[in-house]
């Protein structure tokens, strides 16, 4: 039945729609692969960087920096936040550091490791899961979040791949 749901009957292309359906697979696929191994990596470095800088509830805090991470510009937002109302609530501060000047630090530092992974981590693990060059996975997201808003910042990626692939399928047949 589920076959049957999206069925494309051109008898000539036949054989072409059922090899681009398994390719549009494995691209969906590897782009909810990449998006795991991201939440993985966002966990491990912020779990490891919060307790080092004494930070309390490192762990809850990992989890919500890793799944803010789907939320292009707004997730990190909210990172921010919850670490500056955490941090600026503990008593007493690591370090002998005054209540502001702690929260900066550790604001800044979740600051730098965003903009490590939103710079140089992620298009690469997207890039290499998706067979596309980095420049093109940044280049898209931008473009796709000008063109669709939010949405489209989310599926760019795979969207750019895609496109890719619907652009070499349609040369090869030219």
């Amino acid at each position: 039945l589920r076959a049957e749901i999206i069925r494309v009957d051109v008898p000539v292309y036949a054989e072409d729609m059922k090899r681009m359906g398994s390719e549009l697979g494995r691209i969906w696929n590897a782009f909810l692969r990449g998006q795991l191994i991201i939440f993985t990596m966002t966990v491990i470095v912020y779990s490891i960087l919060l307790p080092i800088l004494g930070v309390r509830y490192a762990i809850g805090l990992a989890f919500l920096a890793a799944f803010a991470n789907f939320l292009p510009y707004i997730g990190p937002a909210i990172n921010w936040i919850a670490l500056a109302l955490v941090t600026s609530f503990m008593d007493p501060k690591p370090f002998g550091l005054t209540p502001w000047i702690y929260t900066v630090v550790v604001i800044a530092c979740a600051l730098l490791v965003d903009q490590i992974f939103n710079n140089l981590i992620i298009p690469r693990i997207m890039a290499k899961a998706l067979k596309v060059h980095p420049a093109a996975v940044l280049i898209s997201a931008i473009i796709a979040a000008n063109l669709i808003g939010l949405i489209g910042l989310l599926i760019a990626a795979p969207l750019l791949a895609t496109m890719v692939l619907i652009g070499k399928y349609t040369f090869n047949k030219l």
